[in-house]
């Protein structure tokens, strides 16, 4: 058999590309963005994107307190209006007063304060990290240890030294599990592994609530400073506390990513088993619902795994990527330092760097999603005003607003990476607490005056020719949207790309003024004499890149017998045979098992003396296809036209026309359906070679002897397949060659007539190549 040479596959468009190198395709793009889901890869400066998929003037965000600290992770505020920060990596709490005073009120020598709770006396609870305890400081500064784990156990323990001299009996826990000696409980101290005091809460009689870790404990403590043990949960670390209007605590949990509901005698109850590995925020709504917001990575190791209850006690929970599998501390987003000593704990915690989903809980325990980010993680809840729920987040520091499910408003995008506490104030406004810097700013109900969105980057993967830049906005009097434009050759933009061009005002199209290019991005800037605000709800640019050739990535010739359905040139059915040989059986649906397969339109059939050809293409513009299919044969020299100008990438034909022999086809792809005749570009490809075999094997050299019909069969293209003897117009039988294996162009045969009664008897052999021609012989033989 001869072979096509190595260069088989050839590319008409080598050849054409100089001499179209300045020829543009004839069908522009139109590039598009709209909606929440295009605009929110862009960037915003003063910009919110709601929920319905439009830009509009962000609300004014009032820096209040600008600090030195990397990292603000609570907030709280007392009855006289001033402001209480904790903070992190010195363990410092500020207190921030109404005129914008603010002072370190105090300082821990713990590395981080990670909770504020404040009662109705303005005393402030502050619990510290990554050494867990709760500090009360009173109005004037003075402060204790309420409560120590590592102290005494931490149960009926004494309060121990204080820095104002406070008495000893302070802070005295009494627990379910506590006796005599205050240390010998199976459930005491550190020795258990209260280490971690994730969260504070108050109740409206001022009790105080700890969750804890790792052995998932909440901690009740009075005014008076006694303590309790309320409730151990089969969790290692209780991440968030809240109160319920019916005075109930309502825990989130790590590693099982539950919501409990804790009543005051100690009850529990779960109000929603997520599928998710940590519940970190909690928030109680006016109308008594419970956002929960879980980290959306998948639940790390097995529940139960507190100290002392048969599982190993897990590290602190950790907030990084879902597949962590040490499930150790990630400091992903966050750059933290820490002191020398304390540089090798796994305790200190970073940020997320996955998604987060919020769910609402009712009253009626009906749980449904009411937020969700595949990648902004939420890290701080508030409510503003009548249901509207604020949503901090890292590590974009983006704020959300969420009136309605599923529908979230990005309100604002600060400089700072993430958002780490909320907190509603008196004038109707909320406090944001962000980390990466550590500052607080006021969140306002006016929109800002002016403010930017930058699209993401268009790539044309090509150097593309500009056209009109459209948009729909709306703008009430006062307000203006103005669009700009740049274009460059490099993904991200750099001081080889143009200037911005625009601006652009007319909402109805005008034409871009940049520069020939690959790539181009586009800016809105929207602004306000008023406190009204203009909206973009989508914005176009249509652009005409080079025409590039097309590209046939293979072509395929099908086993003989083998077409396609929607390329059939005519009526006919399926054959009927089901035996076929096994690849063309593999090619119409394994037909050659007796199983059979119901043909929808382009799949596969047989029909005796049926070719077809597949061509795989493609084309970078997008423009559609054509295709002309020329054959050769071995001997030949020039190409004949089988098809022209075929749209559909398919192609059977009847090879009962073609002489028996080796042919090799020439698929000639063209996007002149999309393009002028004289701007279309080809790209062509040869197949291997293919067989065309329609005439069936011969049976010779029949002969009888000693009891024995020997015969020859021979075919002239193909391997036999199966060959057959009937006797007397019996059932047809299989015989095997001589060698044991029917798979040559030539086999020899014998075949015993013992049994046979005496008198005449007519012989019939028929056999078939691998193509599925048949071929017959007969021989009449006397039996003595």
């Amino acid at each position: 058999m001869r072979r096509v040479p190595g260069w088989r596959v050839l590319c008409m468009a080598a050849v054409l590309l100089p001499a179209a190198f300045g020829v543009h395709a004839s069908t522009p793009v139109i590039w598009k963005q709209a909606g929440l889901g295009d605009f929110i890869n862009g960037e915003t400066r003063g910009v919110s994107i709601t929920g319905k998929g439009r830009l509009t003037l962000s609300p004014v965000l009032d820096l209040v307190f600008e600090s030195d600290e990397p990292l603000i992770w609570c907030l709280a505020a007392d009855f006289r209006g001033n402001l209480f920060a904790g903070t992190g990596n010195d363990g410092k709490l500020y207190r921030i007063e109404p005129s914008g005073r603010s002072e370190v009120f105090f300082d821990a020598d713990e590395l981080e304060i990670r909770s504020v709770a404040i009662d109705r006396n303005d005393r402030v609870y502050a619990a510290t990290f990554p050494d867990g305890r709760i500090y009360r400081i009173d109005p004037d500064g003075t402060h204790e240890v309420l409560f120590d784990p590592a102290r005494d156990g931490g149960l009926n323990g004494p309060a121990g030294g204080t820095a104002d001299g406070a008495g000893d009996d302070a802070g005295a826990v009494d627990g379910p599990d506590a006796g005599d000696d205050p240390g010998d409980g199976p459930n005491s101290g550190t020795g258990d592994g209260t280490n971690y005091i994730w969260s504070l809460a108050l109740d409206a009689g001022g009790g105080l609530y700890a969750g804890t870790g790792e052995q998932g404990r909440v901690y009740r403590f009075d005014e008076d400073g006694g303590a309790h043990l309320l409730a151990e949960l089969e969790e290692a670390h209780v991440m968030a506390l809240a109160v319920d209007g019916s005075g109930r605590l309502i825990a989130g949990t790590e590693p099982g990513g539950r919501v409990y509901r804790i009543s005051s005698d100690g009850a529990i109850s779960v109000l929603h088993d997520s599928p998710y590995g940590e519940v970190n925020t909690l928030l109680v709504g006016d109308d008594g619902a419970v956002f929960a917001g879980a980290l959306s990575g998948p639940r790390r190791g097995t529940r139960g795994g507190r100290a002392g209850t048969g599982g190993a006690s897990m590290p602190p929970p950790s907030t990084g990527a879902p597949d962590d599998p040490g499930g150790g501390m990630v400091l992903n987003a966050v750059e933290v330092t820490v002191a020398a000593e304390a540089a090798d704990r796994s305790s200190v915690r970073g940020f997320a760097t996955g998604g987060s989903v919020v769910y609402r809980i009712d009253p009626d325990g009906r749980v449904v999603e009411w937020w969700r980010s595949q990648t902004d993680v939420g890290l701080s809840l508030a409510i503003r005003g009548e249901n509207e729920l604020l949503i901090g987040t890292g590590s974009d520091g983006r704020l959300y607003s969420v009136r309605e499910q599923g529908a979230g408003t990005l309100l604002n995008e600060l400089q700072e990476s993430q958002i780490t506490a909320l907190w509603p104030d008196a004038s109707d406004g909320v406090v944001v607490a962000t980390s990466n810097r550590g500052n607080l700013y006021r969140l306002r109900s006016t929109p800002v005056r002016e403010g930017e969105y930058e699209s993401d980057i268009r790539d044309t993967r090509g150097r593309a020719r500009w056209g009109r830049i459209r948009w729909e906005d709306e703008q009430p009097p006062g307000t203006s949207v103005r669009l700009f434009a740049r274009s460059g050759n490099t993904d991200s933009p750099d001081q080889t790309w143009s200037e911005w061009t625009g601006p652009y005002t007319d909402p109805s199209g005008e034409a871009l003024a940049c520069p020939p290019a690959r790539y181009l991005q586009w800016k809105a800037v929207l602004g306000t004499e008023n406190e009204e605000t203009p909206s973009v709800s989508s914005v176009s640019a249509s652009y005409l890149t080079r025409n590039n050739p097309p590209r046939v990535h293979a072509v395929t010739v099908y086993e003989p017998g083998v077409y396609l359905r929607d390329a059939a040139p005519g009526p006919g059915g399926q054959s009927a045979q089901t035996d076929l040989p096994p690849d063309i059986a593999a090619q119409v649906g394994n037909r050659g098992n007796g199983r059979g397969q119901s043909a929808s339109s382009g799949s596969p059939a047989y029909r005796k003396g049926m070719r077809a050809v597949a061509v795989r293409a493609s084309d970078p513009d997008g423009d559609g296809l054509s295709y002309e299919i020329f054959f050769r044969g071995e001997a030949e020299v020039s190409w004949k036209l089988l098809e022209s100008e075929r749209r559909a990438p398919s192609y059977s034909w009847d090879s009962e026309t073609f002489p028996d022999g080796e042919y090799v086809l020439r698929v000639v792809a063209s996007d002149a359906p999309s393009n002028p005749p004289d701007q279309a570009l080809e790209a062509e490809y040869l197949s291997d070679p293919f067989l065309v075999d329609n005439t069936g094997p011969l049976v010779t050299r029949i002969d009888v002897a000693d009891g024995l019909l020997s015969f020859m069969v021979r075919d002239g293209a193909s391997p036999l397949f199966r060959v057959e003897y009937a006797i007397d117009g019996g059932d047809w039988r299989v015989v095997h060659p001589e060698d044991g294996v029917t798979d040559s162009e030539t086999e020899a045969f014998e075949i015993a007539l013992d049994g046979l009664e005496s008198g005449e008897h007519t012989l019939a052999i028929r056999a078939r190549d691998t193509a599925n021609n048949t071929g017959t012989g007969k021989r009449v033989v006397t039996m003595p």
